[in-house]
């Protein structure tokens, strides 16, 4: 009879422990993909993920996850390997319809967060090399790492302008190590003061390539909404003495069906709460302007909204427009 009960408990708790009851209780974990910790939007997610963790007490738990790029993250979404993820907005509506590079892998179960920030998207050169602007680039080493949208951003920028440069395939990590070791010549980074910039600026000097306004006006007629821009302020990097006028992109933060709608109401709510205290702690959200939530996602979001992210803005006085609207919300 003991044997029956214990044989009886065993397997009560081996159900449990699968279903996560016992052990997790009522704790939703939430994988969310970022990119290298070497860069910049790394310590973003990683400051919400603290932030929203400390304020939802053990309900939710957000992990940053190290990925390939936010390519690789809108991918891994539609694969349901992750629960969230930060990516570029256009890139999630490519997705999101099945249009441009994402025909015939669309994703109509994805769902937004919030609008996020606008950060620029920085052409760098090692000094020496004879690459004193974009269009130098042409024919030169050039880091692409394709799982990423800044990547994807810069060769459908590039190219609109007939710069052909020589891409070598490789990830975040190893492009920046290409760059210190000097095998490659130049690459792209996001961010106002991004990490990976700052690390190969204690081995080498750096150029800085501006882009005017006609390339910017140019890349807009190639792929309308495209050709948002930044201005980098002077003096950010050593011997950056002046203002660079760069490509700039909108990244926002998402979510797909198959998570529930409470869990994203609650990380919404949290989010938008401790909004000013998120955005300041990082330069990428700082100066992007990403605690302005609401109206960044009204500006920027082209995909519809999670339902639990439209029951935390209706509950903050907002009225979501028709076009984020979500057949599931209607």
């Amino acid at each position: 009879m003991k044997r029956q009960c214990l044989l009886v408990m065993l397997s009560f708790l081996l159900v449990a422990f699968i279903s996560g009851d016992v052990f997790a209780g009522s704790t939703y974990r939430i994988k969310w993909g970022v990119a290298s910790p070497r860069i910049g939007s790394f310590a973003y997610i990683a400051t919400l993920s603290r932030t929203v963790n400390k304020d939802l007490k053990g309900q939710v738990v957000l992990s940053p996850m190290e990925t390939g790029g936010f390519l690789d993250n809108i991918l891994r979404l539609r694969k349901r390997l992750l629960h969230c993820g930060l990516t570029n907005n256009l890139a999630a509506y490519a997705c999101y319809k099945g249009v441009a590079d994402f025909k015939g892998k669309g994703d109509d179960q994805l769902r937004g967060l919030w609008g996020g920030y606008v950060a620029p998207v920085l052409q760098v050169a090692i000094k020496g090399k004879g690459i004193n602007s974009i269009y130098d680039l042409n024919g030169k080493p050039y880091v692409m790492s394709p799982g990423t949208t800044g990547g994807r951003l810069s060769k459908m920028f590039l190219e609109s302008l007939g710069i052909n440069a020589d891409y070598k395939l490789m990830g975040i990590s190893s492009g920046i190590d290409a760059m210190k070791a000097g095998s490659v010549d130049a690459f792209y980074r996001i961010g106002p003061l991004d990490s990976s910039i700052l690390e190969i600026q204690s081995t080498m000097d750096v150029v800085f390539l501006p882009v005017t306004n006609d390339d910017l006006e140019k890349f807009e007629k190639a792929w309308p909404k495209h050709g948002l821009q930044f201005t980098l302020p002077a003096n950010i990097y050593r011997d950056q003495t002046e203002p660079v006028l760069c490509l700039a992109y909108a990244c926002g933060d998402y979510s797909h069906t198959g998570v529930p709608e409470d869990v994203i109401y609650k990380i919404v709510m949290s989010a938008y709460k401790n909004r000013e205290k998120i955005a300041k702690t990082v330069p990428i959200t700082r100066d992007g302007n990403w605690a302005d939530m609401w109206n960044q996602t009204l500006k920027y979001m082209e995909v519809p909204l999670h339902k639990g992210a439209i029951k935390a803005y209706r509950e903050l006085g907002f009225t979501i427009p028709d076009r984020l609207i979500p057949p599931e919300a209607r």
